[in-house]
């Protein structure tokens, strides 16, 4: 008869007491040796508040909520951020009262995307930039004061296809000059303020534009959302 010593011969005789305390240092070795577990992924609610293109107005209604570039940020964020929509066609910057409103409606909030300009394009007086500053201040201030903890993007607009523009073509390049004094400004006040920044300037490719010059279609959204991506996510790091 063949007689199995294996454990004997794996774990000399002694004391159980020492054999209990190997186990443990194999045990604890194994742990150490073991890969991490993957980080849980917190979720951030974001407020957009923004014009027609924040919107989708100019989308197919049955994609407006899947295809605008916010919806399209939070698929492609992999669950780091969803998306709380109050954007409305036509709004310029001249929308404190509705931006306060806004902002109470969506107390819980993590992050703040402010996306105003394109209208305001629009206006050719010479002080029309200064004047969409201020408002924007004070949209901020607001924010700082309500939420202190808000993390806040200001959206530089995006570019326009001035041979596709409707009833506003002839001041196409007014309003392509003023878009991007805008992104210049809106760049320096959110250094000033301590927010995020991206330019949406140049960021649409012009057959995305075709449909009336200034709102983009899904690929443009989708680019839209690519370029946003990174700031949300360093302001999110920052948390």
């Amino acid at each position: 008869m063949i007689r199995l010593r294996a454990c004997h011969a794996l774990w000399p005789p002694g004391p159980r007491r020492h054999r209990h305390g190997l186990y443990a240092s194999i045990a604890l070795a194994l742990l150490c040796l073991a890969p991490p577990c993957a980080a849980e992924t917190t979720t951030r609610i974001v407020l957009y508040f923004g014009d027609s293109i924040t919107a989708g107005s100019q989308l197919a209604a049955e994609r407006r909520t899947t295809d605008r570039w916010p919806a399209v940020l939070e698929k492609i964020s992999a669950g780091r951020f969803t998306e709380h929509n109050e954007g409305l066609g036509g709004r310029s910057t001249d929308s404190v009262a509705d931006f306060d409103a806004a902002l109470a409606r969506h107390s819980v909030a993590d992050l703040l995307v402010l996306a105003l300009g394109t209208n305001d394009s629009r206006d050719l007086s010479p002080d029309s930039v200064q004047k969409a500053v201020g408002r924007i201040r004070q949209m901020i201030a607001h924010a700082h004061a309500s939420h202190p903890a808000l993390r806040i993007l200001l959206v530089g607009p995006p570019n326009l296809n001035l041979g596709r523009l409707g009833r506003t073509k002839p001041i196409g390049p007014q309003r392509a000059a003023n878009l991007q004094a805008l992104n210049v400004a809106y760049a320096s006040l959110a250094s000033e303020l301590h927010c995020g920044f991206v330019s949406f300037y140049g960021v649409v490719p012009p057959d995305a534009l075709a449909a009336d010059g200034v709102h983009p279609d899904a690929e443009g959204n989708r680019a839209l959302a690519r370029a946003a991506l990174p700031a949300l996510n360093a302001l999110t790091n920052a948390l």
